[in-house]
């Protein structure tokens, strides 16, 4: 029966995809972390340098080092959410403590007389992408239901209701929302599947709810080396070993008069390993001025990911379901895949002013139309390809960063940081193209993203102290469902999420 299973898998004629576009993209990007002073500009160095964290930006800026540096850094992060949806509002926050890098870079000054000064190696932690998150929205239904969502997907491949039973799921031939629905008794009267003859629900909700909760994100480990060519050109290499440890667990509620029609519930845990490479370089055209240019060329990160998932459902009569029921856990619902993310191309420029002041500008371009995602054990492409080409969109990202030296060891510095959204904001969740295992039917299309960073920093003779405190917001339109024949409201929400970040360091 299992060979059975992986042989219908294949025949499937809905995607059997294991994650779909929304899954894999927070996979994809880069929140500024580091130490604080990196965070404190911006993440604008590119050309600057001279900071541990360059190595996953720019990695020639370690060439820029001329003593051994040694830190660890750490945050408390606070993400707040609010979401109005049909007039409700409702507010998430969520407190996180992480460790946001640790490090130390070699100098190694070269006294053979040629034009290499220095050779210098780093290598060091920092917490990539960080994606723990609290999130809710409810209100009022106005008429609009998951159910008619879960209804198209029956309708476009109709089974018998009365003879539903666990080999329909172990065959992979029918989409499990519709027989989980089946399996909870909603709407099942006289052979029909929520709706009535006419079309009409049969459990009409007044309210909506969705909760959400996210834990974890990715990390990379870098391996970098940077050389110094007489003062005036700088070029660096990192090899960086990302690791991904996330997971999310949503619950979708409708209600009516008389309380909970349903309830259902989606549990996903992604873990993989990944590698990339930085190539980076820095120039002083002119001998007797500070400026600089930078350029830095970042590969796609190729991920090896693992995903297991699994759905329960609990229906208006008490009814409860697990997908994991009938051995199917580690046989469908445990899926490995492969997902490369796209290049990312960076221009920078700065210029210091004596010992006062410095000043750098990063404009740095993905194009994310250009991921490509595959099932390990299927090797082809498939429907999430086509999606990412039509839904995912090229970012812009500009940062600006700046310090300033206020004398007797301190310095005060800021930045402020702009990226257009990767994904298109008309884009949506076809559930046909799904996997047949899929029974998550949310998703959020987000705006363009803002930050605004602080920061202060003291340097003794040895040692070091930073702290940076930084604020981003973002609006999106989270949408708990896609009905296929109207267009449903979408929750408005607002994300302000605030960080702080001390560093401990030292340099001799």
């Amino acid at each position: 029966m299992k060979r059975l299973a992986y042989i219908l898998l294949l025949m499937a004629p809905l995607g059997m995809n294991a994650q779909d576009m929304y899954q894999t993209a927070p996979f994809m990007e880069n929140d500024i972390t580091g130490t604080s002073r990196f965070i404190s500009m911006g993440g604008s160095m590119g050309a600057l340098g001279g900071d541990m964290s360059v190595m996953g930006t720019n990695p020639a800026g370690i060439g820029l080092y001329r003593s051994t540096d040694i830190a660890i850094s750490g945050s408390m992060n606070f993400n707040r959410a609010k979401a109005n949806y049909n007039g409700n509002v409702v507010k998430s926050n969520k407190t996180s403590f992480d460790l946001e890098n640790f490090g130390a870079v070699l100098a190694c000054r070269q006294n053979d007389g040629g034009p290499m000064k220095f050779f210098n190696v780093g290598i060091g932690y920092r917490r990539k992408n960080g994606l723990s998150r609290d999130f809710a929205m409810a209100g009022p239904s106005l008429g609009y239901s998951q159910q008619y969502a879960i209804r198209y997907l029956y309708d476009n491949n109709p089974f018998n209701l009365s003879d539903a039973d666990y080999k329909s799921f172990e065959g992979l031939y029918y989409s499990w929302l519709p027989l989980l629905a089946t399996y909870a008794n909603i709407g099942d009267t006289d052979g029909n599947l929520i709706t009535r003859p006419d079309g009409s629900l049969i459990y009409e909700p007044t309210d909506v709810e969705f909760v959400s909760e996210e834990r974890g994100g990715t990390s990379e480990v870098d391996f970098n080396f940077a050389t110094n060519f007489n003062d005036r050109f700088y070029f660096g290499a990192t090899v960086s070993l990302v690791n991904v440890d996330y997971s999310r667990n949503t619950v979708y509620y409708e209600y009516d008069d008389q309380g909970e029609i349903y309830s259902l519930g989606n549990y996903n845990d992604v873990e993989g390993t990944g590698v990339n490479i930085k190539i980076g370089a820095i120039l002083r055209p002119f001998k007797y001025s500070p400026f600089r240019l930078g350029f830095a060329v970042h590969t796609p990160t190729w991920y090896n990911l693992r995903n297991y998932s699994y759905a329960d459902i609990s229906g208006p009569f008490g009814d409860f379901y697990d997908t994991r029921d009938y051995e199917l856990y580690y046989d469908v619902l445990d899926i490995k895949s492969k997902l490369n993310t796209p290049w990312r191309f960076t221009a920078s420029a700065a210029y210091t002013f004596g010992n006062y002041l410095a000043l750098n500008v990063d404009y740095e371009y993905a194009d994310y139309t250009t991921a490509s995602y595959r099932r390990s054990a299927i090797g082809s492409r498939n429907d999430l390809n086509e999606e990412i080409e039509c839904n995912m969109d090229e970012q812009h990202t500009v940062r600006v960063g700046a310090e300033c030296n206020l004398g007797s060891g301190f310095s005060l510095r800021g930045g402020y940081v702009y990226s257009s959204a990767p994904m298109k904001t008309t884009a949506f969740k076809e559930m046909m193209n799904m996997p047949v295992t899929s029974t998550s039917t949310e998703f959020e299309n987000r705006y363009d993203k803002e930050m605004v960073t602080l920061g202060l920093g003291y340097r003794g003779k040895i040692w070091y102290f930073d702290m940076a405190y930084a604020l981003q917001t973002q609006k999106s339109d989270f949408y708990p469902y896609c009905d296929p024949d109207v267009v449903n409201p979408a929750a408005k929400v607002d994300y302000t999420d605030h960080s702080v970040t001390a560093t401990l360091g030292m340099k001799f």
